[in-house]
């Protein structure tokens, strides 16, 4: 398969040319593709603005591990999803990140009995090359599963296309 034939890849190009509050803007508007993780864990974008994004989801048996609950790595990457999102919303077209430090408390099981949970995400710090967010997860009622923080470093375009030396 080439890059242009790549749907991935035709996303991170256009990620590059558009700020990331105008991508997310769009992915909320249907007309970018959510990320193929997203997709296969039933996640969805329902709110964002500069430094702040929801997710929802609900944590359906096909995620639950041998102790009857969602796997843990189901809340980790809701969180991880949100907390790196809330950070790329507030960054300029050609500036990317990546994830130094992910830390999750989890304070309850999952199940799908919850029905649908509510991720939100806000950028605590944003400075020049790295930028921090906290996030929590929470039901309808506002009861609290799982909370997370991350590190992330910040990225110019031109520095990630250098090859390793």
């Amino acid at each position: 398969m080439s890059h242009s034939d790549n749907p991935s890849h035709s996303t991170v190009a256009h990620r590059r040319e558009i700020s990331g509050l105008e991508f997310f803007q769009q992915m909320m508007a249907g007309t970018i593709t959510p990320p193929p993780m997203v997709s296969l864990l039933g996640l969805r974008l329902v709110d964002v603005s500069a430094g702040r994004v929801v997710f929802v989801g609900t944590a359906h048996e096909e995620f639950y591990n041998g102790m009857g609950v969602a796997h843990g790595g189901w809340a980790a990457t809701l969180l991880d999803t949100a907390l790196g999102c809330a950070i790329n919303s507030g960054q300029p077209a050609g500036r990317s990140f990546t994830t130094l430090e992910l830390k999750i408390n989890y304070i309850r099981p999952l199940r799908r009995e919850a029905g649908e949970v509510r991720c939100e995400a806000f950028v605590i710090y944003a400075g020049n090359r790295t930028a921090t967010a906290e996030a929590r997860v929470v039901d309808a009622a506002g009861k609290i599963y799982a909370h997370g923080t991350t590190t992330c470093i910040l990225v110019e375009r031109h520095q990630r296309d250098k090859p390793n030396v």
